[in-house]
């Protein structure tokens, strides 16, 4: 990675200490444990993001893979009667696969990743509707639900995964062809369907409808203001966790100060444009 990146990875660490201060201020300790429970199971879905850009392949399905995957261990837990543990495996390995047929098509017709991804959003939005018949299911016997352990898992696979990736031979086998296909797609929906899982636990209940939207967004967001690029030639090693962790911040800040959910949307939409153009300035720096 470039200085200018770590730089900017640098600006990012201050806000988050910043916005950590902020909370421990202005709120009761344990409103530090709603935002890490916050940051863990998006954060997850971010970092498969973030691995589909890497990839070459961008996987615009990770929101509403997420959402139909905390429907389906819902349906599987309440209505198949499987345990907690067998019906998340069965979910993840579901995943796996439906990550390698898109990753397939992807390749072998040349198509580009970003639409074949949103078409596959669109059948987890059906099949969400279908599954549920647009109700809530809820789960009474799901086990405590732990900020601290799911976003310490986040925070690992994160930065590991940056680390990983900052490794020049492993961007040239990871970032070609029918490896980066499979392992961008199925690597990435796999990710989502972990965070979708942490999700319902912290929720304690499985929500259809335009949840699966809302997670994208918020996922691309974390990944560009992090400093990945949207055209996968440059990765970030912190910035993916740094950036998730002030979105949550700056969520759950707005909930406590009574400002309408719309307000935060907008936070959304414009830290995207930031990204983006953050992207655009580390690019023109490097050397």
């Amino acid at each position: 990675m470039s200085k200018w990146q770590w730089g900017w990875e640098g600006v990012l660490g201050v806000i988050a200490v910043l916005g950590l201060g902020m909370v421990l201020v202005t709120a009761p300790t344990a409103h530090l444990f709603n935002v890490l429970a916050q940051a863990a199971p998006l954060g997850l879905v971010a970092v498969g993001l973030a691995l589909s850009l890497r990839t070459g392949m961008p996987n615009l399905a990770v929101g509403a893979v997420s959402a139909l995957s905390g429907v389906l261990v819902a349906t599987a837990v309440d209505v198949a009667e499987l345990s907690l543990i067998a019906g998340v495996l069965l979910v993840l390995v579901l995943a796996a696969f439906a990550g390698l047929v898109t990753g397939a098509f992807t390749v072998l017709v040349a198509a580009p990743a970003w639409a074949v991804t949103l078409g596959a959003a669109v059948a987890c939005e059906a099949l969400m509707l279908t599954v549920t018949g647009g109700r809530m299911i809820a789960l009474g016997d799901l086990p405590a639900y732990s900020p601290v352990l799911w976003f310490a898992v986040f925070a690992v696979v994160s930065v590991a995964g940056g680390l990983l990736w900052a490794r020049r031979d492993v961007r040239g086998r990871l970032s070609k062809g029918w490896t980066a296909g499979l392992v961008g797609l199925a690597g990435s929906s796999v990710l989502a369907a972990l965070g979708g899982f942490v999700l319902l636990l912290r929720q304690g209940a499985a929500q259809p409808g335009s949840q699966g939207m809302s997670i994208t967004v918020f996922a691309l967001a974390a990944v560009l203001l992090g400093g990945t690029s949207p055209n996968g030639e440059r990765g970030a090693v912190t910035g993916t966790l740094l950036s998730v962790l002030i979105l949550a911040i700056a969520q759950v800040q707005l909930v406590v100060l009574n400002i309408p959910a719309w307000v935060y949307t907008l936070v959304l939409g414009a830290v995207i444009m930031v990204g983006l153009t953050v992207s655009r300035l580390l690019e023109s720096l490097r050397p």
